[in-house]
């Protein structure tokens, strides 16, 4: 028996409580944290990559780091940021 893409649908959608679309931003290490509007950019770009559908209200933007992280002998700043 095959589920309807329906059902798998629903079986996949988040809640409106947990975060949609979430970003990685690295800078140099050292260097300033993403500001509000890198931080926006990078979400929206994710929100495009997932095909999420415009939010009539603009949902708070959430920034965790920096965490160190070492790239191609390269130290740099790692952030999280995603939308609840």
């Amino acid at each position: 028996m095959t589920e309807s893409v329906e059902s798998v649908r629903r079986r996949f959608t988040m809640s409106r409580g947990t975060a949609s679309a979430l970003a990685i931003i690295r800078v140099v290490h050292g260097q300033p944290a993403p500001d509000e509007a890198q931080a926006r950019a990078a979400v929206a770009l994710d929100r495009a990559r997932l095909h999420l559908p415009t939010e009539k209200v603009q949902r708070d933007v959430v920034v965790a780091g920096p965490y160190a992280v070492t790239l191609n002998k390269r130290i740099m700043d790692e952030y999280v940021v995603w939308e609840r």
